[in-house]
C-alpha cells in the first residue's frame, strides 16, 4: 500500500501521479507580504501529504507490514531542518508610508511547511538579504517523519530544476519540535559552524 486516505481508492501509479502534481503546486505556491501562506491553500495541500506524513508514522508503529517501504524510503527524511521567517508588511500610521516591516509571531499550526535540512540556505540566498535580520526556524524531526522532495522526485524521474538546488522538505509545524532563532542569515551560519567544531 501506498496511501490509503478514507473512501478514496486508487492503485499505486494512480497515488503517485497525484502526489506528483500536489508536490508541483507545494512548490510553487506564493507566499503574501503581509500574512504568509493562504490559509486555505495551506489546508488544501497539508490534508494531502500532511496526512500522508502522519497516516506512516501511525502505520510504522502500528502495522509497519502494510506498508511498501520502498515508496517511504523514497521520501523519509529524519533529521535537522530549517527555515526562514521574512519580515512582514503591516499598518502603521506612524510611517510615512502607513505602512512597516515587522517580524511576525510564529504560527505553530501543526500543518506542513517549506523546510530545507541546508543550515546554510544556499539554494535560496537569492530571496534572501544575508545581513537582514530574520526569524530562523531550527527543527529536529525526532519521531516524526519528513517528505524529502528531492529525494522522492529523483526516485520517480520528475526532477524540477527551477527548485530542487532549495532542497525542499516539507515538514509540520510541531511547536515541541522547534527552536527560533532571530539574528541574520550570516550570523546563524556562523553559529551553526561554531556548533559543529
Amino acid at each position: 500500500m501506498i496511501i490509503g486516505m478514507p473512501n478514496i481508492h486508487f492503485n499505486d501509479e494512480q497515488w503517485l501521479n497525484i502526489l506528483k502534481q500536489y508536490l508541483n503546486g507545494w512548490t510553487n505556491i506564493p507566499l503574501s507580504d503581509s500574512s504568509g501562506y493562504n490559509r486555505d491553500e495551506l489546508k488544501f495541500y497539508d490534508g494531502f501529504i500532511g496526512f500522508l506524513l502522519k497516516q506512516t508514522e501511525q502505520y510504522l508503529n502500528e502495522c509497519p507490514s502494510a506498508l511498501n517501504m520502498s515508496f517511504i524510503n523514497s521520501w523519509k527524511y529524519q533529521g535537522k531542518l530549517y527555515r526562514i521567517i521574512h519580515p512582514i508588511i503591516v499598518k502603521d500610521d506612524t510611517a510615512e508610508e502607513g505602512v512597516s516591516c515587522k517580524l511576525p509571531d510564529i504560527e505553530y499550526h501543526g500543518m506542513i511547511s517549506h523546510w530545507t535540512d541546508d543550515y546554510t540556505f544556499k539554494g535560496l540566498m537569492h530571496k534572501l538579504y544575508p545581513k537582514e535580520t530574520y526569524i530562523i526556524l531550527e527543527a529536529d524531526t525526532q519521531e516524526h517523519l519528513a517528505f524529502d522532495v528531492n529525494k522522492f522526485r529523483k526516485t520517480y524521474k520528475c526532477e524540477n530544476p527551477y527548485t530542487e538546488k532549495e532542497c525542499e522538505i516539507i515538514f509540520p509545524m510541531y511547536k515541541e519540535c522547534i527552536k527560533e532563532y532571530c539574528m541574520s542569515v550570516n550570523d546563524f551560519i556562523q553559529f551553526k559552524q561554531c556548533q559543529y567544531k
